[in-house]
């Protein structure tokens, strides 16, 4: 079968996701996130994710160098389970309003399934029923797999007075793992995915984030795209406090119209929080009524602790 690698919708509160280079690229000492997905509840065995990860600033020699780790666990119609750890580090340098970023991530991934079925040389004549505790003769059939992967990124943030852009690309699996349950030497192809947004300071309390985010390995597509407005509590155009709300739209490459969903949340000082829900509009509506998945995200950011400003004391005369 041909599938697609794990995703969300809320791409932009899952950086490490998105590319290596997005490690430690925010203003704080730390930073914990976790994002839970359902999808498609209403047909059988709906599927899940999971994630959790975390990242930290180091500052060595007056250099910003961020590591972290996340985890993944996917479980796709109760029987295929996915699971990730991957470290991830990345290199930061600011130019005056210009901010370059270098990310390398390696990991390990564990996938298998949890075998229910019985094959026809469990046939037991005796009883004229399947038993699937006889041996199945199946010798290149294995349930369990586990490759070393390696993802890389790069990104580049410019601040300007009213905005600031931001965007990133990287590829996935660029050491072609080999991932199959039988004898095959099928590989796992690259992954590439881009990202770029705006964040406009368009008016009092007002602050628009329009963004999109392409993917693409082999046959698989996804292309999402959107914005959210925040509206700040403060009265000045400081989005740590605020409450948002936004609209994207999914599709792939060749036309293929996947979904739609919108996404509320707030922020509070150190605290991210968002809740989404996609709705089908691909020709699987017909089976799930429109309804498509449901997904949670929060983040709490450590606050910074390194001054970005310098004072001399002057006597006045």
């Amino acid at each position: 079968s041909k599938a697609q690698d794990i995703h969300f919708s809320q791409y932009f509160s899952t950086p490490l996701t998105i590319s290596p280079s997005n490690t430690g690229n925010y203003t704080g000492d730390w930073r914990v996130m976790a994002n839970y997905r359902t999808q498609w509840k209403e047909i059988a065995k709906p599927y899940n994710t999971e994630s959790v990860a975390a990242d930290k600033q180091f500052y060595i020699h007056n250099e910003k160098i961020s590591g972290g780790l996340l985890i993944v666990n996917d479980r796709s119609g109760g029987t295929f389970q996915v699971n990730k750890i991957q470290l991830s580090g990345a290199y930061h340098k600011t130019l005056g309003t210009n901010s370059f970023h270098l990310g390398i991530q390696p990991g390990f991934t564990m996938k298998n399934i949890s075998h229910n079925e019985t094959f026809p040389d469990q046939f037991n004549w005796s009883s004229g029923k399947f038993d699937a505790g006889m041996s199945n003769n199946e010798s290149n059939l294995a349930f369990r797999l586990n490759y070393f992967d390696l993802n890389v990124g790069i990104g580049y943030d410019h601040n300007f007075k009213k905005a600031e852009v931001f965007t990133s690309y990287a590829v996935y699996h660029i050491n072609n793992p080999k991932e199959t349950f039988l004898s095959y030497n099928n590989i796992l192809k690259p992954r590439h995915v881009g990202s770029l947004g705006l964040t406009w300071y368009a008016a009092s309390k007002i602050t628009i984030q329009p963004s999109l985010c392409v993917m693409g390995t082999d046959k698989a597509s996804e292309f999402l795209m959107g914005s959210r407005l925040f509206y700040s509590l403060e009265n000045d155009y400081s989005i740590a406090k605020s409450v948002f709300f936004g609209a994207y739209f999914r599709k792939g490459f060749a036309n293929l119209n996947d979904a739609v969903f919108g996404v509320v949340g707030m922020n509070y000082k150190q605290y991210y929080s968002g809740v989404s829900y996609d709705f089908t509009i691909s020709q699987l509506k017909t089976a799930n009524s429109y309804r498509g998945a449901l997904e949670l995200s929060f983040i709490y950011t450590g606050i910074s602790t390194r001054l970005t400003k310098t004072a001399i004391p002057c006597d006045r005369y």
